[in-house]
């Protein structure tokens, strides 16, 4: 019996198909510990990477001890948006080596390419605008945060993703991340494939003890994994 094609990739943003020089993790850290008026240990804060930034907020101020209602939540993500919008007019993201092509070659045959964050649109529209990426043409969709109940490691976004491209079957699936938290969200969802790229927040020493099928240096190396 023939194995299904795959049909859909569904990737992160930030470190798996986009360089953005790292800023989302040193707005995030900062709007924080401003909040908190003292450092986050660098283990609390790397479990919360690859999270939705707002999930991560509350995950990071409830094991620092301070419970945050919304009225807090809101402020501190709005104050995070702006640090990090910020960062990104400073020094624009641009498209990691050789992505665009992969996703050039994926499209001509014929697989759909949809990106999923935990960032918020608020975020991620800007963002895309300035790599230069338009749905349509280099890209099939976005899904973001804010449009699933609860972000990675969950299986929520890759499930949305599946959702837009009009693909059901999990074995028709590859999910592309640079985190623990995208590879269990993928392994979570049940895709066929499960691929950690080393271009972002973790080296191959942190990602391979993960849940995984493949580890690639980069998600341009997509197009031969699939042959």
């Amino acid at each position: 019996m023939t194995e299904p094609r795959v049909s859909l990739v569904t990737l992160d943003i930030a470190g798996t198909s986009v360089d953005e020089g790292g800023a989302v993790c040193v707005a995030l850290r900062d709007t924080v510990e401003n909040y908190l008026g003292g450092p986050i240990p660098d283990d609390r804060f790397d479990r919360w990477k690859g999270t939705g930034k707002r999930q991560a907020i509350e995950g990071l101020l409830r094991e620092s001890g301070v419970p945050a209602d919304t009225a807090v939540l809101d402020s501190v993500e709005s104050e995070f948006t702006a640090m990090l919008l910020a960062a990104y007019r400073k020094t624009p993201p641009t498209a990691l080596p050789g992505v665009h092509d992969a996703f050039g070659t994926l499209r001509q045959r014929g697989v759909k390419i949809v990106l999923q964050t935990g960032y918020s649109r608020e975020i991620a529209r800007p963002l895309l605008e300035q790599v230069g990426w338009e749905i349509g043409r280099d890209i099939d969709g976005v899904i973001t945060s804010d449009q699933v109940r609860m972000s990675k490691p969950s299986p929520y976004l890759i499930f949305r993703a599946m959702e837009l491209a009009g693909v059901q079957s999990v074995d028709e699936v590859l999910v592309g991340g640079d985190t623990p938290n995208d590879l269990r969200a993928g392994t979570n969802a049940g895709a066929r494939y499960v691929v950690g790229v080393l271009t972002g927040a973790h080296d191959a020493a942190t990602l391979r003890p993960e849940p995984h099928t493949h580890l690639l240096e980069s998600a341009a190396k997509i197009p031969d994994l699939l042959g």
